[in-house]
């Protein structure tokens, strides 16, 4: 079993190897130079089926409806547009995950403004089932960047063409931290302190997100996320503010800072993808004793995937894949905690996407999960997606 120390040198020596020659498509702004008056609809959906085996213990088999993503966009003219995504979640659960502006103030500077994706790593951003290989997305990408993580903000994205670099940063309303209870926790992370732009709550200054990526080579993409900020509490709303009331409010949040490092590689028929995530947290000692909660100083995993396409032509892809990904939600905790073993899981996933067109995906997947506290147990998991 990897230590943290081992962990890092291994990240480290695997990006090394083949950070020279990461690959992905290039990503370009969409404007249409003669597009006006265009309304254009894209959607995305993906059915699963999902089954844990555990020893002796009989698990039944879900099938869900899981997403079902509409987005509707309209382009005022050349340098103006409008971006909305309406999803349905299990059939009955609808959200807006996003709804933004974004202006082209000139040839590499865009000012975006609205509901929109924090850029962290991979599939937050990019979390289309056509593009991530297993049924589910990877669980860095559920507990400790909660995907599909969105608040409302405004900022600037763009291009610098001679240095071969997208840009975004922006100011965003933080995460919900504390709202009559604690919303954050060591197994999920953050994810139930999402506010999703749904009646947000902001006492805090916003926080800062901000992400860099590097497209230079020939057919590589490496890219850098940061956010830092603090998150927001319920309890400062319709209260006097004494000194024990302030108390209070200073123990119901916390200060969050992360950083994610991606890459990928696509190579005539391979296709590798890497990612890290590592979490801080500060005021854990107060939040955790005033909330009950667990949070810890820090957290972080990654995942490594290798792929290779059998068939590789325009229209038809034959990929199976292998991918392995370590996680540890409670890398460093305060004093007053004990670290819990179960938050230190090994996840092997094997398993096979086949697209009879770029916009369909057939998958199947294996995975075995492996705690250090002993706890080991697999899940098979199937599913069709689509993407237009």
């Amino acid at each position: 079993m990897l230590n943290f120390a081992q962990m890092k040198n291994v990240l480290l020596s695997l990006f090394l190897i083949f950070c020279w020659a990461l690959a992905s498509t290039q990503t370009t702004i969409d404007f249409q130079e003669d597009g006006q008056d265009r309304l254009y609809i894209r959607l995305y959906a993906h059915v699963d089926y999902n089954k844990k085996i555990e020893g002796n213990i009989n698990q039944v088999g879900k099938l869900d409806v899981h997403r079902l993503v509409t987005l509707f966009g309209y382009q005022f003219g050349k340098n103006t547009q409008f971006v909305s995504e309406i999803e349905v979640e299990h059939v009955k659960d609808i959200f807006v995950e996003q709804a933004f502006v974004k202006h082209r103030i000139k040839r590499g500077i865009n000012l975006k403004a609205g509901l929109m994706l924090v850029p962290m790593g991979f599939v937050n951003e990019m979390h289309e089932p056509t593009f991530f290989y297993s049924v589910e997305r990877p669980l860095l990408d559920k507990v400790i960047i909660p995907t599909t993580w969105r608040e409302i903000g405004i900022g600037f994205s763009g291009l610098i063409y001679n240095l071969d670099l997208k840009y975004q940063i922006y100011l965003m309303n933080n995460p919900l931290g504390y709202n009559n209870e604690a919303r954050i926790s060591a197994a999920q992370g953050f994810r139930a302190a999402r506010q999703k732009g749904a009646e947000s709550i902001i006492n805090t200054f916003p926080g800062l997100a901000s992400q860099v990526e590097y497209f230079g080579l020939a057919d590589a993409k490496v890219g850098l996320s940061v956010y830092h900020g603090k998150t927001n509490s319920t309890l400062y709303n319709g209260e006097e503010l004494t000194v024990q009331r302030q108390a209070a409010i200073d123990s119901s949040s916390v200060l969050l800072s992360m950083i994610t490092l991606h890459g990928s590689y696509n190579k005539k028929q391979w296709v590798l993808r890497g990612q890290y995530t590592f979490a801080n947290y500060k005021n854990t000692g107060a939040y955790n004793a005033f909330s009950g909660s667990d949070v810890p100083n820090s957290m972080h995993g990654f995942y490594l995937t290798v792929a290779y396409d059998f068939i590789k032509s325009d229209m038809v892809s034959l990929e199976p894949y292998v991918r392995y990904s370590y996680l540890d939600n409670h890398l460093d905790v305060n004093k007053e905690l004990t670290r819990d073993d179960a938050l230190r899981q090994n996840i092997y996933t094997i398993g096979v996407n086949y697209k009879p067109h770029p916009g369909v995906v057939f998958k199947l997947d294996g995975q075995a999960i492996r705690k250090a506290n002993g706890h080991q147990f697999n899940t098979v998991n199937a599913g069709v997606g689509v993407w237009f």
